[in-house]
């Protein structure tokens, strides 16, 4: 009986080590996607020049990659960067799509972060939904679209096209904890503006909530047209008119199982849709707010997860 203990367990051990020797014969090493002019970790994405310049001061990305529109820290003929910053070509979000296109073609980053400011939606009162206010900083938890409609004369109707909503794992293992813990106040670099109107003390904060975007600069809640558009987004925090098209793009671009790109919008406050003086406080504002989008972007890159090495087993 014990040579049969015997005879069985040296089976059993070799039949192990033969499947041991299988699965390790069979793992693939991992290796980034690398696109036309090389491969970024992160891409930035910014908008209108004082989004760019808060960015670039915020990240110290401010060596140009020869022949092309983006900025990193380090030696730009390097080929292989953890964060790079470009500039839209111009505002709303056809003219952002084609960009974020031509980003993944070139650098194929994992993550997009689409980085700006924003208007803050109010509630029937002028007040700012769930608190939003100047200065404030949203982590958009989804993205809606207004200018899809159909008009009857029955009434007006939205419609929909296919789209990927900012990354759910990132808002839950990075924005999550981002905005219960960071100290927004004491990272901040500049002074607010003084220009408040009401007079009121503003504390900054994170919020994670919806953002809708459109075509159009909204500054009146009075007027029919922007009252019929947003009436649907009842518990969106902001409105920007370039968030469709990162979440239009970074879905039609998955085009292979080995490139899975995600996205976040971060968004300063630079005005509240409605109140008075709408666009001279969003002129005074902007650069505060896109400076509270780029610390908070900073940070949010900082907690990023990271993959496996390239050429490490899986």
């Amino acid at each position: 009986m014990q040579n049969n203990f015997s005879f069985f367990g040296s089976t059993y051990k070799a039949l192990a080590a033969a499947v041991r020797s299988v699965l390790n014969a069979s793992r693939v090493a991992y290796s980034a996607p690398v696109g036309l002019k090389g491969r970024a970790r992160v891409g930035v994405i910014t908008v209108i020049p004082e989004e760019f310049s808060a960015a670039q001061e915020v990240f110290d990305l401010r060596r140009n990659v020869p022949e092309t529109p983006y900025f990193v820290q380090t030696d730009p003929t390097l080929g292989d960067w953890d964060v790079v910053l470009t500039q839209a070509t111009d505002r709303t979000n056809v003219p952002l799509s084609g960009d974020i296109a031509a980003m993944i073609q070139d650098l194929r980053p994992q993550v997009l972060i689409l980085l700006g400011v924003a208007g803050g939606l109010c509630d029937d009162k002028g007040k700012g939904r769930d608190g939003i206010d100047l200065g404030h900083v949203l982590i958009a938890e989804y993205v809606g679209y207004v200018e899809f409609l159909k008009i009857t004369d029955k009434g007006t109707f939205h419609r929909h096209y296919a789209i990927d909503h900012p990354s759910l794992p990132l808002r839950r293992s990075v924005a999550l904890p981002l905005s219960k813990e960071f100290d927004l106040t004491g990272a901040l670099k500049l002074q607010q503006p003084d220009k408040v109107t009401p007079p009121r003390q503003i504390v900054p904060r994170i919020h994670i909530g919806p953002i809708v975007s459109g075509e159009k600069v909204m500054g009146d809640i009075h007027d029919p047209v922007q009252i019929n558009l947003l009436k649907p987004f009842d518990n969106s925090l902001a409105v920007d008119m370039e968030s469709i098209g990162i979440a239009r793009q970074v879905c039609e671009r998955r085009s292979s199982f080995w490139y899975n790109p995600r996205y976040a919008v971060i968004r300063g406050i630079s005005d509240l849709v409605g109140p008075p003086e709408n666009a001279e406080i969003r002129a005074a504002w902007k650069p505060f707010a896109a400076h509270a989008a780029a610390i908070v972007a900073q940070e949010f890159v900082r907690r990023l997860p990271r993959d496996p090495a390239p050429g490490v087993n899986l």
